[in-house]
């Protein structure tokens, strides 16, 4: 049960922006629609050209992460999803083809996606109820009771134990993609071990090697090999 309410939390949203979206262009018609189709007809388009074009961005956003090239992949969304809004529109409108409604398809297509990234950015950077800046793309990985504030991260074997100030959770993920995600927002200390600066309690030495105290009480040890990046973020 925890994991399909897991699964709607994540889905929740964006079927929430496909129906509304869908309702409002299957009314309004946009583009000719309302003259050229029936109700039912240009709600049935509509589901689908919005399904498709939601379905399309959430894959571009999900392959780009962790790449540099993030406009380019942009790029292609805007001619992938004209390029099969054109197809479609040819079997269902007469007349369709032709180079100017391509170029004018192209650059509302390229507005709509620009839209949905801004969206999207806009709520994957917001506020958690405490105030604190969510970390994008991590933290959506974590059910909506564990998100908060990160404290410390641990690999074990193919999971991870993300501890927030919530409480803790699994995930299925790598340490390495973890810390590309995570970039600039803690200090790794260990191969299996990732902290929140702010988090960090105190310091200590124990049989020659380093500790660090965490706000949850748990110790998390320092490796030798990132000694020297602890000491530049200031842990000891």
């Amino acid at each position: 049960m925890q994991l399909t309410l897991r699964e709607f939390h994540r889905v929740r949203m964006p079927l929430l922006i496909w129906f509304a979206l869908s309702v409002v262009a299957g009314v309004a018609g946009p583009f000719g629609t309302l003259e050229a189709l029936g109700l039912w007809p240009r709600l049935l388009y509509w589901c689908g050209i919005v399904g498709g074009s939601i379905a399309l961005c959430l894959t571009a956003i999900s392959f780009a992460r962790g790449y540099r090239l993030k406009g380019a992949v942009a790029v292609w969304t805007c001619f992938v999803l004209s390029l099969c809004v054109y197809v479609i529109n040819m079997f269902i409108f007469a007349g369709w083809a032709g180079v100017p409604n391509a170029v004018s398809l192209l650059a509302n297509v390229a507005l709509v996606t620009a839209a949905v990234h801004l969206v999207i950015w806009a709520v994957g950077f917001g506020e958690n109820d405490e105030g604190a800046p969510l970390v994008d793309t991590f933290m959506h990985r974590l059910p909506l009771q564990a998100r908060a504030p990160l404290v410390r991260i641990e690999a074990q074997d193919h999971y991870l134990n993300v501890v927030t100030k919530r409480g803790n959770e699994l995930i299925l993920m790598r340490m390495g993609d973890a810390m590309t995600e995570l970039r600039g927002q803690g200090v790794q200390v260990h191969r299996s071990h990732w902290v929140s600066p702010d988090a960090v309690t105190g310091h200590r030495r124990e049989k020659g090697r380093d500790v660090l105290q965490m706000s949850d009480g748990s110790d998390v040890p320092v490796s030798r090999s990132f000694r020297s990046a602890v000491q530049s973020a200031g842990l000891f």
